[in-house]
């Protein structure tokens, strides 16, 4: 079924992703770090997992991560934990690792000083691989949440994985592109990963075409009636962001048919899940100025339209500070920036335009 709660798994239940899931399983097969980069809910997980699903992996989420203000090894072992492949062989290496403690098919890991050292895992990784006649791939998906990492950065240990272990691929998928960027700094001559190549794949939302023709197929083989109309309008509304346009086919299914009624009902209890994401982006960071900024973009706005709604909410506004909000928003995925800034995701955009403020 095209319509699904969460990511899929096979290659098969991909929709219109036949050209990146061919370039990503090359790069899998050829690189030593892949990035897949793209807005959220625009399909980066089931990509990356429809491309691994026959790999041997390690598939790592960190995406529980993004509403913590900082992270610890011992937080990052508590998902790799029942991430590693379960081989008889890999658990036998595992199992000489101190720090580490295998009861059949059981990880654990110690806490503290006493954790393994993540390069000893990495290790046994790579020789279990070369001993199956394979690579690894070590997913993480969402990984720019690492870069709340304390005790030591991520970054100096994939630069020494990238240098030593060549049978361990790394893929990391971001939707915040720009934290990606500074956990990785491969273009910075002070980052572990200066001079590494990184290879990036971007994915887009669907063509308009291609969103119509989802959103049409998944409604016929659910045996739902639509109208044309609505049809329109909600590719209208939502853009070719599959995450959304399966969310509404959902409803469709669940109400028995798609009507234009429906699709604005959608929109609105689509716009609010986006809207309270944001809410908790801004408890963490306690600055009502982020709320403003997404309001006075909601259209589409320039740095100076930005500040100077700003300074009619809260009066005078120093142009660094506005530069920095601005630079986080980017970062965090929540904005994008062309010719104007304007909210990333087309639901939070008319979240924008209508939401007063967070709760």
């Amino acid at each position: 079924m095209l319509f699904r709660e969460g990511p899929v798994e096979r290659p098969d239940e991909l929709f219109d992703r036949e050209a990146e899931l061919e370039e990503l399983r090359r790069a899998l097969g050829e690189r030593r770090v892949v990035a897949l980069l793209g807005v959220r809910r625009v399909g980066k997980t089931s990509l990356a997992r429809a491309a691994t699903w026959d790999l041997p992996r390690v598939y790592v989420d960190v995406r529980e991560f993004e509403w913590r203000t900082y992270v610890t090894w011992d937080d990052f072992y508590g998902v790799l934990r029942s991430a590693l492949p379960r081989s008889r062989r890999l658990l036998e290496a595992l199992s000489k690792i101190s720090g580490v403690s295998v009861a059949g098919l059981e990880i654990s890991f110690a806490v503290g000083r006493g954790r393994p050292p993540p390069a000893e895992l990495l290790k046994a990784l790579d020789r279990w691989a070369e001993s199956e006649g394979a690579r690894i791939v070590f997913v993480i998906d969402e990984a720019q949440e690492l870069h709340k990492l304390k005790g030591g950065s991520f970054a100096p240990l994939l630069a020494w994985a990238y240098d030593n272990l060549s049978n361990v691929v790394f893929l990391l998928t971001g939707s915040k592109v720009g934290l990606i960027h500074r956990l990785l700094r491969p273009e910075d001559p002070q980052s572990p990963m200066y001079g590494r190549y990184i290879y990036t794949i971007h994915v887009g939302p669907l063509p308009r075409d291609r969103a119509r023709e989802f959103l049409a197929r998944g409604l016929e083989e659910a045996g739902v009636r639509y109208a044309e109309e609505a049809l329109e309008v909600a590719v209208d509304k939502l853009g070719g962001v599959i995450g959304w346009l399966a969310y509404l086919g959902l409803e469709a299914v669940k109400a028995g048919g798609l009507t234009e009624t429906l699709v604005a009902e959608a929109l609105e209890k689509a716009a609010r899940l986006a809207w309270g994401e944001f809410c908790r982006f801004v408890q963490l960071r306690q600055s009502r100025r982020y709320i403003y900024i997404m309001q006075a973009a909601a259209e589409g706005a320039a740095w100076s339209e930005i500040k100077r709604y700003l300074e009619i909410r809260e009066g005078p506004l120093y142009d660094a500070e506005l530069s920095r909000l601005l630079k986080t928003l980017v970062e965090e995925g929540w904005l994008e920036k062309n010719d104007v800034y304007r909210p990333a995701d087309p639901l939070l955009r008319h979240a924008a335009k209508t939401a007063a403020s967070c709760r």
